[in-house]
C-alpha cells in the first residue's frame, strides 16, 4: 500500500466509531464465541462487495463468498493488508476509477473498511473467534458498536431445476471460450453448471462465438450476449443450448427467427431481447416454454397485445414491455379531471 493509503488506513481506524450504521436488528458481538471471518467479514462483503465479486457474478474473475474463493482471487494476503488487493481498492479516494466498491454500489463504511484491514493484518483466519484474532484499542470500540446479522444466503442451483451434470465440461471446450475472451466459470462453488458472458469481447463476438458455445451446452445454464453482434444466423446453434436457464440478447441484432429456436430451450426461465427485431410473431414461438417467468422486450416490434397474449399462454409469466408516457390530457383539463376556467 502506497504511504498516502496506509496513513488514510490508520487514520480511518482510530475514528471509524463514528461512521458506524445505526443498529439494525442484529445482536452485538461476542468476542470469545463469535468468529472474525463468520461474524464480522462476511456480513460486510455480502453488503459491498460478494453482489459483484460472489456466487451469481466474478467480475474481474474475482469471487469473495467463500474462503476458498477469496484464497484462489490472491486479494487476500493473510497478515500483510498493505499489500492486499482488497485493501488497497477500498482504501482508495472515492472519486478514483479502481476505487471498490465503485461508486454505483453501497458503499463500505469507514468502520467496515477498518474491519476489513483488521482482520487481513490478524491472519485472515477463517475459523478463529475475535479474541483470538486480536482486539487492539483501535478496534475495540468498531467491534462493540458492531450488531451482527447473518447475510441472506444466495441458493443458486435452487434458481432452476436441473440434474446435476454426470461430470465436468469438456475443458478442451472451455479454455477455447476463455481463450477467446468470454468469461466462462462455474456458476457456483457446488455445481457443475457454467455461466457464460461476452461483455468483455461483445464487439468482436459474433455469430461463430455462438458455435464455440455448443461445445459446453450440456454444462452451460446461464448465458449473457448483450451487446454483442450476434445474429439470426446464430440462431441454430443457440438452440443446441438446452440447458439454458437465463438467456440475455438485448441489443444484439437477433429476431423472430432467433425465437424460433430460442424455443427449443425447455428449461429457459429469463430471457431479455431488449432493443431487437422481435416482434409478436417471434413471440407466438416461445408459447411452450412453461418454465418462462421474465421476458423483456421493450424498443421491440412487440405490441402490448403480443405480449399480453403470451402471458395468457404461460401462467406465471411477466412480458415487460417498458416504460410507457402517459397520455396526454385534453387541451383545458386539469389533472382532476375537472375543467379549467
Amino acid at each position: 500500500m502506497m504511504p498516502e493509503l496506509r496513513s488514510t488506513a490508520l487514520a480511518l481506524t482510530a475514528t471509524a466509531a463514528l461512521a458506524l450504521p445505526a443498529a439494525g436488528e442484529g445482536r452485538p458481538l461476542n468476542f470469545d464465541q463469535d468468529k472474525a471471518y463468520e461474524h464480522v467479514i462476511v456480513p460486510i462483503f455480502a453488503k459491498s462487495c460478494t453482489g459483484c465479486h460472489g456466487a451469481e457474478k466474478a467480475k474481474g474473475k474475482i469471487r469473495l463468498h467463500t474462503p476458498e474463493e477469496i484464497a484462489a482471487s490472491e486479494t487476500v494476503v493473510p497478515g500483510n493488508p498493505d499489500d492486499s488487493e482488497t485493501v488497497v481498492r477500498i482504501f482508495l479516494p472515492a472519486d478514483d476509477e479502481d476505487v471498490m466498491p465503485p461508486e454505483d454500489k453501497e458503499p463500505l463504511t469507514d468502520a467496515e473498511k477498518a474491519l476489513i484491514r483488521w482482520w487481513i493484518a490478524g491472519g485472515a483466519d477463517y475459523e478463529k473467534t475475535i479474541a483470538e484474532i486480536g482486539v487492539g484499542d483501535d478496534v475495540q470500540p468498531l467491534l462493540t458498536a458492531y450488531q451482527y446479522s447473518a447475510p441472506k444466503v444466495v441458493e443458486i442451483k435452487k434458481a432452476f431445476d436441473l440434474p446435476e451434470p454426470a461430470g465436468e465440461a469438456d475443458p478442451a471446450a472451455v479454455a477455447a471460450i476463455d481463450e477467446a475472451g468470454v468469461l466462462i466459470m462455474p456458476l457456483a462453488q457446488d455445481t457443475k453448471y457454467l455461466s457464460a458472458n461476452a461483455l468483455n469481447v461483445a464487439k468482436s463476438f459474433d455469430d461463430s462465438g455462438v458455435k464455440q458455445l455448443v461445445g459446453v451446452a450440456s454444462h452451460l445454464t446461464w448465458l449473457d450476449l448483450s451487446r454483442t453482434g450476434v445474429t439470426d444466423a446464430a440462431a441454430a446453434d443457440l438452440g443446441k443450448l438446452t440447458q439454458l436457464t437465463k438467456l440475455h440478447l438485448e441489443n444484439t441484432g437477433v429476431g423472430d427467427a432467433t425465437l424460433a429456436e430460442v424455443a427449443k430451450l425447455p428449461h429457459l426461465e429469463y430471457l431479455n431481447v431488449y432493443g431487437t427485431q422481435v416482434t409478436d410473431a417471434g413471440l407466438a414461438h416461445l408459447k411452450g416454454l412453461t418454465k418462462l417467468k421474465n421476458l423483456y422486450v421493450w424498443q421491440t416490434g412487440v405490441t402490448e397485445e403480443g405480449a399480453k397474449a403470451l402471458e395468457e399462454a404461460i401462467p406465471g409469466l411477466e412480458v415487460n414491455t417498458g416504460w410507457k408516457a402517459p397520455a396526454p390530457q385534453p387541451e383545458g383539463e386539469k389533472k382532476d379531471g375537472q375543467k379549467e376556467g
